[in-house]
This record gives structure tokens, C-alpha cells and sequence, in this order.
């Protein structure tokens, strides 16, 4: 009863985990993300903005390492924190700590913190693209009118965004001659937009009716007579709408993406934490097939880029199918020693009651059921039985020798006691390091490995100290003249016995020499697993391939795409082909090249045959830098300085065979020099296949050089300057939003004759 009862509790247990991909957690970094309205030069970034964020966040609690860059139009922050830190608490001090330092920030910065947690992760499970004729903006207008509802009332899904095309914004555009008249220039404009907006600040509290009260400012722009409204001039009681017509309108595309060289957007669906993600997939699909039906006539096709639940539905058969081909195996091997069925039975419910009552375990431990989980207890389920085996053995063989079976049970049970809590005791201990680990992710696959395989190594523990004794005491009352023999018949005279006692005997007479022996075959064979995991990286075979294209500093949005629409027609012969899927940038793009499920039938080429191909058909591109891996220059594509992550992958053996040089010094010439000369003497070696120095591009600029004597003279700041020569652009964001329901829309201003 108390078995049937924990197996019961675990059922529904079970039912109330979360099945998802990767364990959720909460990885302890934080990023403070810098973006300025203004093309600035990174040192003024630094100065103004960054150093005064690192000393103020410096002073949090728990802060272990902060790291930062600046570019031109966005600065990074990023703050490490101990393994024993809030990351909630630590995410709301520093927001609070941010704020304090956001006021005395130049107006032309804004701050950002953000997070960055595997929940995030799980959550958003599935990616589209919606492909069609017509330009990139019918297709987000057809997407957003008739397409995105549709997967926004599917039960399940929390949110559909949409990505790519052009953003709706809010056009203030300016009669020249009218602000000419006036004397009133673009930032006379996008300043007093920005003096009637307030993001919501807390100013204090006050004491009302016994309660404690909150006070927040906010200012807002709700709707357009807000911002008709808006006076430019104080002294003549000049408004907006006296100077400048303002409309709804589309903002400059920065980005371009494509399906198969349709014009595509990207719709990135996110679930409810507590649905069943492989259910929910399977409910997206078949309203995708619907969709595609409905609009084929309108030549829009939407197709599945990501999906989460397909990669965690194989790799979760993956591990399943494993577990119980080893745990009929396990049986099959005890069936070949006892040939008793009614025993075999017995000991193999060790595995589903040990399996369902460790998810009591799971519940409590608030860990789900994921890839890492899953592995621990399909590593567990071998050793689960041995405990069982070998109390059902000693109960055997002094029931063999006519002992009264009670006795024989007791005795039995009794005399392999400590033995087997001391073997499951040293295989839990070997997990123990892990909660010692300062690195996140080692303490991560430590939680969720060593939780699954501890709980249920020490269920089958007591299985096999209670459950097995009592039901093999039932067995042998109900029928004495049981196969107990059956350890009788391994006799001293077998070969493998005596050949085994010959060892036995051996080891006995020379004890230090096989304690010598067995410790260094040990340490040997521990130094070559580590020296193939590290040395010999297996790239993981994925089905889509993605293409990095790294463009010259200073190419535009345009000339890039042009490049890359070459590498698309390249690539459009290639036989492995499904389909093909760009996002193209100002200076970089990612093109994705997607396999079918039997791509080794085509040719009989693996991914490495297949990506010589495809580099073999991009040989005479000489204008980009093309890679399988991300350019660890830009941070668009990169994995953001994530060095434990390669650390990880080097552990499990897994990723691409390369190293780094750092060259750490603070002349960039000489450090570049010698970056240089490493290079050249590493492409010597025969065992390098490819190099490359990891630097900024260089980008082509104006440089504009004052007289501080006539500006200090005539009384003109250098950010006067910096705000007027902005302005001179035809279109450009005033960093204000009007917000109309859930949606904000960027403001911005045009000038047309610009």
C-alpha cells in the first residue's frame, strides 16, 4: 500500500510538471542596453553614458564582474552576479539604481535594462515567416489585418508579434518655410516633445486614510491632439499643428527579410508556461495548413522556421526509447539468470515505481521534465535494478540451502544491507561537487541530472530494502519448491567462474600492485575521455544551416541585399535545399539554409560535405566575409560574450574545433600589429584550416574639426552642433511615443526637402 500509494502521488505529480526543452532558470546576468538618438563617437559614449552606469551599478550587492562595449549608436552593459544572488531582487535594484543615473545622462541617450532567463526561452516556442508577392508590406498588412488573429485565439498562446516590413509611426512633418518664418529648426521641435513626455517615475509617498500612498509621474502622449497641441514656442504661443502636419506613417525599413526570395515577415509566437507545448504545436499546425489554404489565392504562404516542440518532442522520444531499451535489457539479463517469470516481474517494477514516485522528488525540487531530467533518470535506470538484484540473490541463495524462508528473507535482506546503502551512497556522492560549482551552467546540469538520478537511486533503494524482500517472502510461501536453485547451478567447475577465481586469487596475493593499477588505468582513461571531449568537438548536426555574411564597413542596407540575393541564386541549385531564409542588415546578414529530414539521401553527403558545397559555389563573392560561425565583432548575431556557453559545449563535448588569442594592451596599433603577426605564424601551422582577426570595421566617416576660441566666443556647445546636424536628415526618431492601447508608435520628424 505504501508503494502503490507513492507511485499514485507521482502519477499526479507528474501530470503538474512543465515538459519543456531546456530547465527554466533564472541565469544570473543582467544587461543594461545604452541606445542613442545620435550618431556619437564610442569614447563620448563611454564617458557620458557607461562610466556613470558601472559606478553606480558597481555598488549593488552581489555584483561578481561587469563588462561593457560602445559603438556609435548602442552600449552594452553587462552585469555578473553570484550564484546566490536574487535574480528578481537583483533586477529591481537595479532598475532602481539605473533611474537614479538616467536623469543626469545627455538627453540624446536612453536606458534600458533587460534580462535575459531560460524562460524566456521555452516561452517562445515557435517562429514563422510569411512569404508572399507584392512587396514587403502587403505582406505585413495582409498579416496583421487577417493573419495574426487568427493564432492570437488559439488557446495557449499568450502572444503573436510581428517582425520585419515597416513599423507603423506617427509623422510630424514640418513646413520649411513656416519653421523658416519662425526661426524654429527640427531640434527646437524634438525637444519640446520630449519636455511634455515623462516615463513613469516615483517621486515619493504620501499618508492618506491610515494607507501608505504611492506617487508616480507619468506624461504621455495618448492620442494626435496631444500632440497638435504641443507649444514649440513659449513667447509667440506657437503650437505643433500651427507649423507641421502630422499623420500616421511607415518608418524606413532597416532590415529586409526573405523566404525562397519572396519578400517575408516573421511572426514569433509565444505560450503559456503551463500549456503542453508538443499539444500546442500540433494545434498551430493545422491552423497553419488552414491559413496557407485560405490565402493561396493571395499567394501568401506561411512556413514553420522554429519550432521548440519538435526539437523537444525527439529529443525526448530520444531518451525515452533509450531508457526502456536499457531497462528491457536489464530485465532480459535477469531473466537469463533466474528463469523464474513471476521474480523477473518483481524486480522490473523497481523501475516504474522508482520512476513515478522520484517525480514527487521533481515537484518538490521545482524542477520540470526536460532534456536534462530525462538523461538523468535513463542514466539512473540502469543502476536502479542492481540494488534489487543483489537482495534478491542473497534471499535466493540461503533459501536454496533449506533455511526457513522468513529467516531466509530477513537474513537475506540483512546481510547485503549496508552494502548496497554504501554503493548507492558513493553514486550520490559523486553529484555533490556540482553544488559546490561557481559556474552557473555546470550547477545547472548538476540540479537537474543529479536531482533525477539521486531521487531515484535512492527510491529504488528503499524498494529494494522493503518491496523486493516482501514480494519474494509471498513468492516463496505460495510455491517452496521455487527455481530457488537456480544459484546453485553456477558451480566452482564453470570455466567462467574458475577463471574468474584465478583473477580473484591473483589480486588477493598482490593487493598494492592492483590498487596501483587500478587507480593509474583510471586517471589514463579519465585523461583521454577529457582529451577527446576537448580536442575532438563533434559539431552537431543541425538541419539548418546558417550563413553569416559580414559586409564591408560603411556598405548600406541596399548594397547588401543585392550581395545577398546573389549568394540566393548561388545557392538555389543546391540538390539538399528545402528552403532558403535571409535577414539582411546594413552590414551583416544571417542566411538559413534549411534541410529536409533525409538530406543524406540526395547525395550521400553529411553536413561538413554539404557546407564545402556551399562554400565551393560562394568562392568568386569576393565582397563579404562569409562563416558558419557568428562574428564575434558584432553582437547582432553573436552569443553576446558568453564564454561559459562555449565553456559548456567544450564539457559535452560538442561545437566547432577552434581556439582564441586574446591580445589584451592599450595601444590599438600595436595591439592590432601583433594580432597580425600571430595570425601569419598561425596560418603556418598544417594543422590550422582558417584564421581571422576579430576587429571592429572600420567606418568611413566625416569629421567635422572646431575652433574653440569663435564657439566658445559666439557661446555655441558642441551638443547644439551634434542635435542641429541631426536634424538635417529627411527622417528621424524624436525618442517620444504615442501610445494607443497596448501599441506604441515612434514619432518622428521629416523634413520633405531634405
Amino acid at each position: 500500500m505504501l508503494f502503490i500509494a507513492l507511485t499514485m502521488l507521482g502519477w499526479f505529480s507528474y501530470k503538474q510538471l512543465s515538459v519543456e526543452l531546456f530547465p527554466n532558470a533564472q541565469i544570473p546576468f543582467l544587461f543594461v542596453n545604452i541606445g542613442s538618438t545620435l550618431e556619437v563617437d564610442p569614447n563620448y559614449m563611454e564617458k557620458q553614458a557607461i562610466v556613470p552606469l558601472e559606478g553606480a551599478i558597481g555598488t549593488l550587492k552581489g555584483v561578481e564582474k561587469i563588462e561593457s562595449s560602445a559603438g556609435q549608436r548602442q552600449g552594452t552593459i553587462r552585469i555578473s552576479y553570484s550564484n546566490s544572488t536574487s535574480s528578481k531582487f537583483a533586477y529591481l535594484k537595479l532598475i532602481e539604481k539605473v533611474d537614479e543615473v538616467k536623469a543626469s545622462l545627455p538627453e540624446e541617450f536612453f536606458v534600458q535594462v533587460l534580462k535575459f532567463d531560460l524562460d524566456q526561452i521555452n516561452n517562445m516556442f515557435m517562429t514563422l515567416q510569411a512569404r508572399g508577392s507584392g512587396g514587403v508590406d502587403r505582406v505585413r498588412q495582409v498579416v496583421e489585418r487577417d493573419i495574426i488573429n487568427k493564432f492570437k485565439n488559439i488557446n495557449g498562446i499568450s502572444n503573436a508579434e510581428i517582425f520585419g516590413g515597416r513599423d507603423k509611426t506617427v509623422d510630424v512633418v514640418l513646413d520649411e518655410d513656416i519653421c523658416a518664418a519662425y526661426n524654429i529648426t527640427p531640434a527646437n521641435v524634438r525637444t519640446a516633445l520630449n519636455n511634455n513626455k515623462l516615463e513613469r517615475t516615483y517621486v515619493g509617498k504620501i499618508n492618506q486614510f491610515n494607507k501608505s500612498l504611492t506617487v508616480n509621474v507619468v506624461s504621455e502622449f495618448t492620442d494626435l491632439n496631444d500632440i497638435y497641441e504641443v507649444v514649440v514656442d513659449k513667447t509667440r504661443n506657437i503650437k505643433l499643428k500651427d507649423i507641421a502636419k502630422i499623420n500616421f506613417g511607415l518608418k524606413k525599413e532597416d532590415s529586409y527579410s526573405r523566404v525562397d526570395g519572396k519578400d517575408a515577415v516573421t511572426i514569433q509566437l509565444t505560450r503559456d508556461s503551463q500549456v503542453n507545448q508538443i499539444e500546442l504545436a500540433n494545434i498551430v499546425k493545422q491552423q497553419i495548413a488552414s491559413i496557407n489554404n485560405e490565402f493561396k489565392s493571395k499567394d501568401i504562404e506561411i512556413i514553420i522556421q522554429d519550432n521548440s516542440a519538435e526539437i523537444m518532442e525527439n529529443n525526448i522520444d530520444l531518451i525515452i526509447n533509450l531508457a526502456l531499451i536499457g531497462g528491457l535489457l536489464a530485465i532480459f539479463v535477469l531473466w537469463v539468470f533466474l528463469r523464474n517469470f513471476k521474480l523477473v516481474v518483481a524486480v522490473g517494477l523497481a523501475i516504474p515505481i522508482s520512476v513515478y514516485t522520484a517525480f514527487n522528488f521533481f515537484y518538490a525540487a521545482n524542477i520540470t521534465i526536460n532534456s536534462l531530467t530525462l538523461l538523468g533518470m535513463a542514466l539512473a535506470i540502469g543502476m536502479l535494478l542492481d540494488n534489487s538484484i543483489v537482495v534478491l540473490e542473497n534471499i535466493y541463495r540461503l533459501a536454496a540451502k533449506n533455511i526457513d524462508i522468513k529467516i531466509a528473507v530477513v537474513q537475506g535482506t540483512k546481510e547485503v544491507s549496508r552494502s548496497i546503502i554504501a554503493a548507492t551512497l558513493t553514486t550520490i556522492t559523486v553529484f555533490l561537487p556540482f553544488v559546490f560549482s561557481t559556474n552557473f551552467f555546470i550547477g545547472l546540469l548538476g540540479k537537474n541530472i543529479g536531482v533525477s538520478i539521486i531521487s531515484t537511486l535512492v527510491v529504488s533503494l528503499g524498494v529494494a530494502l522493503l518491496f523486493i524482500p516482501m514480494i519474494t517472502y509471498v513468492f516463496l510461501s505460495l510455491k517452496k519448491n521455487s527455481n530457488t536453485s537456480i544459484f546453485q547451478r553456477i558451480s566452482h567447475h564453470a570455466r567462467l567462474i574458475q577463471i574468474y577465481l584465478v583473477f580473484l586469487k591473483t589480486s588477493m596475493r598482490n593487493p598494492a600492485r592492483v590498487i596501483m593499477g587500478a587507480l593509474s588505468l583510471f586517471f589514463i582513461m579519465l585523461i583521454i575521455s577529457i582529451a577527446i571531449s576537448t580536442f575532438s568537438l563533434q559539431e552537431a548536426e543541425l538541419k539548418d544551416l546558417k550563413l553569416y555574411v559580414t559586409m564591408p564597413g560603411g556598405t548600406t542596407l541596399e548594397n547588401t541585399d543585392a550581395l545577398v540575393a546573389q549568394v540566393e541564386q548561388k545557392l538555389d541549385s543546391l540538390p539538399e535545399k528545402q528552403d532558403i531564409l535571409s535577414q539582411i542588415y546594413e552590414k551583416d546578414a544571417v542566411v538559413t539554409i534549411t534541410l529536409p529530414d533525409n538530406y543524406r539521401d540526395v547525395r550521400n553527403l553529411d553536413i561538413g560535405d554539404i557546407k564545402t558545397d556551399i562554400f565551393s559555389r560562394l568562392h568568386d563573392i569576393k565582397q563579404a566575409r562569409f562563416d558558419w560561425n557568428p562574428p564575434s565583432s558584432g553582437g547582432r548575431f553573436g552569443n553576446g560574450g558568453f564564454e561559459e556557453i562555449d565553456g559548456m559545449a567544450r564539457i559535452l563535448g560538442i561545437g566547432i574545433q577552434q581556439e582564441k588569442v586574446i591580445i589584451r594592451g592599450q595601444d590599438y596599433g600595436q595591439m592590432l600589429n601583433k594580432a597580425r603577426d600571430v595570425e601569419y605564424y598561425l596560418k603556418q601551422l598544417p594543422t590550422i584550416s582558417e584564421t581571422g582577426i576579430s576587429v571592429p570595421d572600420k567606418q568611413p566617416e566625416v569629421q567635422l574639426l572646431f575652433q574653440k576660441q569663435l564657439m566658445s566666443h559666439y557661446d555655441i556647445p558642441v551638443t547644439s552642433v551634434m542635435s542641429e546636424l541631426n536634424s538635417f536628415q529627411p527622417a528621424f526618431s524624436t525618442g517620444a511615443t504615442l501610445k494607443q492601447g497596448l501599441i506604441n508608435y515612434d514619432i518622428q520628424i521629416k523634413t520633405p526637402n531634405k
